[in-house]
């Protein structure tokens, strides 16, 4: 990662982290990107375990992440094995879960010369994220949940809003809010909450609807579901 500066002394230490840290990955498979700017996009996807936002917040979360699944490719992996099964493929998604639990300094090393995308709920903020400059290495998209962080929309690539909603209770973001967002120059996406393999029509319908009254806006359909692929 050509623009990754760092002092000696930082080198050091993420030279040892590297060398003996093990992500836990729930699911890694390569699959077009279904979603947001990258759709279409061949990507390399690691699932990584764990998420501090949780089913009992996203109550309608349509992903797994609670332990590895080993028969869907997931376990416990050092960056190297991680940075081989990419291979050559040029799009990471580093996803969730909530990836920004973890550090992910070593594994962005280990990608150098790749894209990685990060998938977050933008609830953290870790220091090491303001601390280095990735330049176009990394492409954040936030899709916030309660207790989204403004310091994170700051630095965001994308926004995705998710209508249909994933719960219930205060802090989710509104279609107001995504506007606002636009607005202000943001990348703003309208994403319909489906099923975890099926597409919710009335859902659809509703986004469509939203994007014509809104065309500040974008649509984002879940492709991958379409095609019905991972």
């Amino acid at each position: 990662m050509s623009s990754y500066q760092r002092d000696e002394q930082d080198a050091a230490e993420l030279e040892e982290k590297r060398r003996v840290v093990k992500y836990p990955v729930a699911e890694r498979f390569k699959a077009v990107q279904g979603e947001g700017l990258y759709t279409g996009v061949p990507m390399a996807f690691i699932r990584l375990v764990g998420c501090s936002v949780g089913h009992k917040v996203c109550t309608a979360c349509d992903t797994q992440f609670d332990q590895t699944y080993p028969h869907l490719g997931g376990g416990l992996y050092s960056v190297e094995e991680l940075a081989e099964w990419v291979g050559n493929y040029q799009h990471v998604c580093i996803t969730g879960g909530e990836p920004l639990d973890r550090d992910l300094r070593p594994l962005l090393v280990a990608l150098v010369g790749k894209l990685c995308h990060i998938e977050t709920s933008g609830t953290k903020h870790p220091k090491w994220l303001s601390e280095v400059h990735f330049d176009d290495a990394v492409w954040i998209t936030v899709s916030p949940k309660p207790g989204y962080l403004q310091a994170m929309l700051d630095i965001t690539d994308e926004i995705k809003v998710i209508i249909g909603g994933l719960g219930d209770g205060p802090g989710w973001p509104t279609v107001f809010d995504a506007e606002k967002w636009a607005k202000e120059g943001k990348l703003v996406y309208i994403q319909p909450r489906n099923g975890e393999n099926d597409i919710d029509v009335q859902h659809m319908q509703q986004a469509l609807e939203l994007v014509d009254k809104m065309p500040s806006l974008r649509l984002s359909i879940q492709a991958h579901k379409y095609l019905n692929v991972r």
